[in-house]
């Protein structure tokens, strides 16, 4: 083999090789350049990597809350940046202000989408929560809301209900157990909108 060639060759085997966490930039430090105006921002409630569009890269969201100097407000934003092949990021989605759960957040990436769950009572007998998930949708350049979940359960009574809307097929399913007896019931809905993550507000 020529010597160009088996340099190019070898050059291509470098480039193949995923960045480790170590050599990619800080994705906090990240978005502090990226997005200047949201640098008040400074505390991540929640964080979740893996590859949402498709790339092969891990993209990174963050759930960040900070207070303004100029505000008395507490601001909530989720922040979704995409992975380069260089190891530095790009901003693929801003919400509006989020969610502010009465307990905490509990965040994932699994099989290229989002799931953001905002948990509103969790003691030692009740939990109750909505989990959001959202999908990157090439033709808009965004993460797409595509689903929601709710759970509310009392460990006491073993008493529990969960639905879940799919806005993909428009496919709603409820169940409810009360007193040993478990009910599902299903029903198709019109969907009008799925909502894109950039800009949206949870009380929108």
């Amino acid at each position: 083999m020529p010597v160009c060639r088996w340099l190019f060759a070898c050059l291509l085997c470098v480039l193949a090789v995923p960045l480790s966490a170590a050599e990619r930039a800080d994705p906090r430090q990240a978005v502090a350049q990226l997005l200047p105006a949201l640098r008040h921002l400074d505390f991540v409630w929640e964080q979740a990597e893996g590859d949402l569009n498709g790339d092969g890269i891990a993209d990174v969201a963050m759930l960040f809350r900070g207070r303004n100097r100029d505000d008395t407000d507490i601001e909530e934003r989720l922040v979704v940046l995409a992975g380069t092949p260089a190891g530095d990021y790009r901003v693929l989605s801003v919400s509006g202000e989020f969610c502010r759960p009465s307990k905490f957040y509990n965040m994932v990436i699994q099989r290229g989408s989002l799931l953001v769950e905002v948990v509103e009572t969790a003691d030692g007998g009740r939990w109750g929560s909505n989990t959001m998930r959202f999908r990157y949708n090439s033709d808009l350049r965004d993460l797409q809301l595509i689903g929601e979940d709710t759970r509310s359960e009392d460990y006491e009574s073993g008493e529990q209900e969960r639905s879940s809307t799919n806005l993909l097929t428009g496919k709603y399913i409820s169940t409810t157990r009360i007193k040993g007896k478990t009910k599902t019931s299903t029903r198709q809905l019109t969907v009008t909108s799925r909502p894109t993550l950039n800009g949206w507000a949870c009380n929108g």
